[in-house]
């Protein structure tokens, strides 16, 4: 039976499927320890190139992470996105042990779960806390922002790039908004942090933005490494 073409247009699917995997290790982990957690898996599993997000022959992958490596509450945290999460679902029994330097730590427990979730445009704003630092700057919006006088213009230049940030998740993730994101960054401070050995200016504190994000993904730049992860606060009275 054919379709009629005055039916209604497919409904919009938006959801991401996610896994978080959370290895208990012999001693609490330090925020910045992460990337190593990452370098020792993407070696571990070199043949999987969304543990390292590199090609084959070590070009890199530009698109929104999909696994990360974090640091919460002092234990490590992988948080698989879409193809991550069926990556991490078939590796996590064999995550038994990781390195820190010269530092061998033996996993003592891993505890897994995987859901989905809707990622859209709401029609009010959600409280959103950066976990670890936001790094929302290039060097290029570096001297920009550097160069902005007045506080408020420099609240309104993060939202505006953290809007851009959601807007490059979706893209990547094949999420489509079909109405306009709003930000309010006006309770973030800055703070120096340090990316490959090099100080950075990185963002912590609370915001809000009309989207319906997933806990424990990252934002901004260097996501996989741990940057960048928010979590929603319960709501405000």
């Amino acid at each position: 039976m054919l379709q009629s073409i005055h039916e209604h247009p497919p409904q919009i699917d938006n959801r991401i499927s996610i896994a978080e995997c959370r290895l208990r290790l012999p001693r609490p982990l330090r925020m910045g320890e992460a990337p190593a957690i990452r370098g020792y898996f993407g070696r571990k599993f070199e043949d999987e190139v969304f543990m390292h997000n590199h090609e084959p022959d070590g070009a890199p992958i530009y698109q929104y992470p999909r696994v990360q490596f974090k640091v919460i509450d002092s234990m490590a945290l992988m948080v698989g996105i879409n193809e991550g999460s069926e990556l991490l679902q078939r590796l996590w029994f064999n995550l038994d042990e990781t390195r820190i330097g010269d530092e061998r730590l033996i996993v003592l427990e891993t505890q897994f779960e995987s859901h989905s979730r809707s990622v859209e445009v709401t029609a009010e704003p959600i409280t959103f806390r950066f976990a670890t630092p936001w790094i929302a700057l290039n060097q290029q919006n570096h001297r920009d922002f550097t160069g902005i006088q007045h506080s408020a213009e420099r609240k309104a230049e993060l939202a505006r790039i953290l809007v851009g940030n959601c807007l490059s998740l979706g893209k990547s993730l094949g999420i489509r908004f079909t109405d306009r994101i709003i930000a309010d960054c006006s309770r973030l401070a800055a703070m120096q942090t340090t990316l490959k050995g090099r100080s950075m200016l990185g963002f912590f504190g609370v915001f809000t933005i009309n989207v319906s994000l997933p806990n424990y993904i990252g934002l901004g730049k260097s996501v996989s490494r741990g940057f960048g992860t928010i979590c929603q606060l319960a709501t405000e009275k």
